[in-house]
C-alpha cells in the first residue's frame, strides 16, 4: 500500500468562487500539482499552472481509480468547491487510498459564505445537500420542523422556488427563506423573503438557501 501510494493526494477547497478567498497554502500546492484534477470552471482558475489538467464531470467513480493510480509516480492535487469536508469528491478520494495517503486543505464553505452574508450565526444550524438529490425532501421537510436555522446546497432543478414549494405542500409556512445567490462573485445576490414569495423567485448560478423561524 506504501509502496502503491507513494505520493499523498492533495485536495485543495477552493472556497465559494472568487479566487481571492481560496488560501495561500491551497495555492502553493496547486502550483506542485503534476495532475491537476476538477470541474472545468475550477480548472479555468488555475490555467496558467504546468499541469496536466483532468476535467471531473460524470466520470467522477471511474476517475477516483485512475487518481489512486496516477499517485504512485506522480502529484495528483484535486480542487473541490467549498470546503473539502463538507458534500464533495474528498469522501470517495479518502475512501479509495485511505486518509493517511490524503492531504486536506480546507476551504470556506459555501454554506459558511451564506450565513456570513445574512448576518447569521452558523453554529446552532442543520445542513442538508439537494444536490444531484431528489430524494432528500422527506429529511429536509423533518430538518425544517426540528431546527430554527437549515442551511441547504441546491442545483439547478432543486432551486429556491421548487425548495419553497415543497415546504409549503408539506404544511410549513411560518418561515423566512434567505436566497444566496452567486457567492463572492460579481453578480453576487442576497434576497431575503417568505415562502409564499419564494414560489415566484428566478435564479441562475450556484445557490446556498437558508431557511429560517420567523
Amino acid at each position: 500500500m506504501v509502496e502503491r501510494y507513494k505520493n499523498k493526494v492533495i485536495i485543495v477547497g477552493c472556497g465559494p468562487g472568487l479566487k481571492a478567498y481560496i488560501s495561500p497554502k491551497a495555492l502553493y500546492n496547486v502550483k506542485k500539482a503534476d495532475i491537476l484534477v476538477g470541474s472545468r470552471r475550477l480548472l479555468k482558475l488555475f490555467s496558467d499552472v504546468d499541469a496536466e489538467k483532468i476535467v471531473l464531470e460524470k466520470n467522477y467513480r471511474v476517475l477516483v481509480n485512475r487518481i489512486a493510480d496516477w499517485s504512485s509516480t506522480k502529484q495528483v492535487v484535486v480542487l473541490v468547491s467549498g470546503d473539502p469536508c463538507f458534500f464533495s469528491y474528498t469522501k470517495l478520494i479518502v475512501k479509495k487510498l485511505g486518509r493517511e495517503f490524503c492531504t486536506i486543505i480546507p476551504g470556506i464553505s459555501s454554506i459558511q459564505f451564506a450565513f456570513a452574508a445574512i448576518g447569521e450565526s452558523w453554529d446552532d444550524a442543520c445542513f442538508i445537500s439537494l444536490h444531484g438529490r431528489d430524494a432528500e425532501y422527506a429529511q429536509l421537510m423533518k430538518n425544517v420542523r426540528e431546527h430554527s436555522k437549515v442551511g441547504i446546497l441546491t442545483d439547478h432543478k432543486n432551486t429556491p422556488a421548487v425548495i419553497a414549494r415543497q415546504l409549503l405542500a408539506g404544511g410549513i409556512r411560518d418561515r423566512q427563506m434567505f436566497i444566496c445567490e452567486n457567492l463572492s462573485l460579481p453578480e453576487e445576490r442576497i434576497l431575503e423573503t417568505d415562502l409564499a414569495s419564494a414560489v415566484n423567485i428566478n435564479t441562475n448560478g450556484a445557490i446556498v438557501v437558508i431557511i429560517k423561524k420567523d
